[in-house]
């Protein structure tokens, strides 16, 4: 059975980023701590389970456009990244491509939705892991092979909430299937998304378990408490909306660049603060053939 594991790339360099201090910096005193924090990451991943193939996976918009013509205040109030952030995109690129990584993107798209389409790509007798801190990757999971597992990050890569099927239904109440739809109804305000108003998690965790899909639970709305019908239906657009805004593409194009090996390319990232990590790294990578 092949093993692939696929890393949230964005997600996990954030979490390095305020992990490690800004005080990790290159010789002009730029920080290089995401970098430092996410390549170790990787390190730490590669050393525990062992995947035969291992995708970094970079967002080429976080605010796609399709997303943002059905629901314009998707992610529109979210705070820029930290000033010093944003560069260390392209330092962790020209490393991961000296080490002769593989780096996925796809065109107009957020991470999320190339991570999808990968794994509804997967071949009978495929594993694949999904490394990230992004709940609503939490609806790929899948018990049935091609599997897919999603390894959650609690604390950096060193706790990793692991979720096959059973374990999304017994943390949400809802089966991976019906993630999204209870996404739609709980929201997320770090996206934008208010939900349907005065519908918690609980709530929408319960209908999302007794109705396959949204059509099916405005077919039924008038079933509900008067309350919670009038609810629903007072937000029926914007549940619209969301079946265009919530849940990940499976269809859109992936490019996929594989790195070769640069030894001499490593050695000045190295004396660029980032010896270790690439040391550590390079290390795993012969290690694990």
């Amino acid at each position: 059975m092949t093993y692939r594991m696929l890393l949230d790339t964005y997600s996990l360099m954030y979490r390095a980023f305020f992990a490690l201090p800004a005080s990790i910096c290159d010789p002009e005193g730029r920080p290089v701590n995401a970098v430092h924090g996410y390549l170790d990451m990787t390190t730490r991943l590669i050393s525990t389970y062992h995947p035969e193939r291992l995708v970094h996976v970079f967002d080429d918009s976080i605010r796609p456009a399709e997303r943002v013509q059905a629901y314009p205040g998707y992610k529109a109030n979210r705070a820029s990244d930290p000033e010093a952030l944003p560069p260390q995109f392209l330092l962790l690129e020209q490393a991961l491509d000296a080490l002769g990584m593989d780096r996925a993107v796809a065109p107009g798209w957020e991470a999320d939705d190339a991570i999808a389409t990968l794994c509804s790509q997967a071949q009978w007798g495929e594993r694949l892991d999904v490394v990230t801190g992004d709940r609503d990757l939490l609806a790929l999971v899948r018990d049935a092979d091609p599997t897919v597992r999603v390894l959650f990050t609690v604390r950096g890569v060193s706790d990793l909430a692991i979720y096959d099927e059973a374990a999304v239904e017994a943390k949400f109440g809802v089966p991976p299937d019906r993630y999204f739809l209870f996404a739609m109804l709980r929201g997320d305000p770090s996206d934008g998304l208010p939900g349907v108003s005065g519908v918690g998690e609980k709530t929408a965790s319960k209908l999302a378990a007794a109705h396959p899909s949204l059509f099916s639970l405005i077919e039924a709305v008038d079933t509900l408490p008067p309350r919670l019908t009038e609810r629903v239906l007072a937000a029926a657009s914007y549940l619209d909306a969301m079946q265009r805004v919530v849940p990940t593409r499976t269809d859109v194009e992936v490019a996929v660049r594989s790195g070769m090996l640069d030894e001499g390319r490593l050695v000045e990232l190295a004396k660029r603060g980032l010896g270790g990590p690439i040391r550590r790294l390079t290390q795993a990578l012969q290690e694990s053939g």
